[in-house]
């Protein structure tokens, strides 16, 4: 019986493609991010909140793609670090989430960190790929998920 899988169409799956990539450059975000103490995940939501001041758990779980139970576990941490500040509201209410000083500087120092390993020429492009990349990146993303 012939193979039904051979390395050119592996290699022509998206999802695929996708995938392994993710496999390759989560460790490397991480190595890249741990000079400053802070995860990839970690990362992505002080960038979040850099972005969006104020946003509550429920909506930095939507942005970062997480669930609300992951965040609500991943805040604590960010608050023990002094990274991150919750609102006190009232028993059931939203509590808005906020960078702290600390958090806008740990921010700061990994900002340029995680830029320098994405630049271009690290990632093997140029930047036009580059920028067509994340481009056709962030359109299945959007396609995908139904935003």
């Amino acid at each position: 019986m012939p193979e039904l899988w051979t390395d050119e169409r592996v290699a022509a799956l998206p999802s695929w493609s996708v995938i392994r990539t993710h496999l390759i450059l989560a460790p490397r975000l991480a190595r890249t991010l741990a000079p400053v103490g802070l995860s990839p995940t970690q990362f992505g939501v002080l960038v979040q909140l850099d972005n969006t001041p104020g946003a509550t758990s429920s909506e930095l779980a939507r942005a970062c793609l997480m669930t609300p139970q992951s965040m609500s576990e991943l805040l604590p941490g960010l608050e023990a670090a002094g990274y991150v500040e919750r609102a006190a509201t009232g028993r059931g209410r939203p509590a808005p989430v906020h960078l702290t000083e600390a958090g806008h500087d740990v921010l700061a120092r990994a900002t340029p960190l995680v830029e320098h390993a994405d630049r271009p020429e690290a990632l093997g492009l140029d930047a036009e790929e580059l920028a067509a990349l994340t481009a056709l990146l962030n359109r299945i993303a959007a396609q995908v998920s139904g935003s």
